[in-house]
């Protein structure tokens, strides 16, 4: 009960809570480490309680069915612990099926050494589909209420994310936007008339960069463009109002897939979970936010930046930053450090503390 009390402690100095709830925020985050499974049976059996599991299991059915809380005093706490001075943000959405039932979640979150961290997020109460234009710009809002404008680099998001009301609401806020458009999006041409981007691009070749250096209209909004072409023959098309290294810091969005990969078959088993609920769900994400944000942040203080990580043969990493925290932390809460890595739990929570 020792870890609880001092990951309590931790949560205490930023969330105003009762008691009673930081501790089992505490309880269940650890849990969620320990068991990396989002099946609530699972984490109750790694309550360190001297209660019985079954009432474990109950107290967390509680808390997700009865309690309700402030998703943006986990926003401040995820701004606190990683310290920050400006933001690249990465929007996106991930969905799945249990049973007949549709999960579909839109994240944006904050690209940090590989990985994104979550900020805002909702359940979209739809199957699977996209979201809307009033979707989007009701979680900017939030997240704006969070991190002012112009402490934002850009936002990068992929082609799902297109439309002239989206345009013009983010030119109006003084957002930087990196967005990937369709290769079939009507860009106005130097005669005067629309043409598909794929025809604006023909010429580029395999693994080369074409940028557009004048601004084009682009659903309505004028905007510069540029446009990559793969090795594998992909026409990357990407509209922005900041066109220096625009193709570059679009790569940049894959951190929100690392995210998801994380969240799902390569950490915490998300789809695991049997609640289907949309303001469960939505709680159940920021718990996981918190623990997501942790482990990355461990990962980041033992190993160094990510860029540094050593190459599998097929360059890339063997373990991301987050795996490596996730492991260590798992080490530290179940069965101790080795005598080689002398790492304690009090260390790793001082990490999110900066002390």
């Amino acid at each position: 009960m020792e870890d609880v009390s001092s990951l309590a402690q931790e949560l205490k100095a930023h969330l105003p809570w009762h008691q009673a709830r930081i501790i089992f925020l505490a309880q269940f985050i650890l849990a969620l480490i320990r068991a990396r499974s989002c099946n609530l049976c699972r984490v109750a059996e790694e309550f360190q309680s001297k209660a019985l599991e079954d009432s474990s299991y109950r107290r967390i059915k509680r808390f997700f069915s009865g309690y309700t809380y402030c998703y943006e005093q986990l926003g401040r706490l995820i701004l606190h612990w990683l310290s920050l001075t400006t933001y690249t943000l990465c929007m996106d959405r991930t969905n799945w099926k249990f049973g007949s039932h549709h999960v579909n979640y839109l994240v944006v979150s904050i690209a940090w050494q590989g990985a994104a961290i979550p900020i805002a997020w909702v359940c979209l109460d739809k199957s699977g589909g996209n979201s809307n234009t009033a979707e989007r710009i009701a979680i900017m809002k939030r997240v704006l209420a969070l991190i002012p404008a112009d402490k934002i680099d850009e936002l990068l998001a992929d082609r799902e994310f297109v439309g002239r009301d989206w345009f013009k609401w983010l030119d109006e806020q003084g957002i930087i936007c990196r967005l990937r458009i369709k290769e079939d999006t009507p860009v106005l041409g130097s005669c005067g008339k629309d043409i598909n981007a794929k025809q604006l691009f023909r010429n580029v070749k395999l693994n080369q960069t074409e940028t557009w250096f004048t601004k084009r209209k682009v659903s309505g909004v004028c905007l510069y463009i540029a446009a990559r072409r793969t090795i594998k023959g992909l026409l990357i098309v990407v509209a922005t109002k900041k066109p220096e290294t625009m193709i570059e810091d679009y790569y940049k969005r894959w951190s929100i897939e690392t995210l998801f990969g994380c969240l799902k078959s390569r950490g915490f088993d998300l789809e695991s979970t049997h609640m289907t609920e949309l303001d469960r769900m939505d709680k159940l994400m920021g718990v996981l936010a918190l623990a997501f944000a942790w482990c990355l942040i461990a990962g980041h203080w033992k190993y160094g930046e990510a860029e540094g990580l050593p190459l599998n043969k097929h360059w890339r990493p063997a373990k991301s930053l987050f795996r490596l925290g996730l492991d260590m932390l798992r080490r530290v809460l179940k069965n101790g450090c080795s005598k080689s890595d002398q790492i304690d739990f009090q260390i790793l929570l001082k990490v999110l503390s900066r002390t």
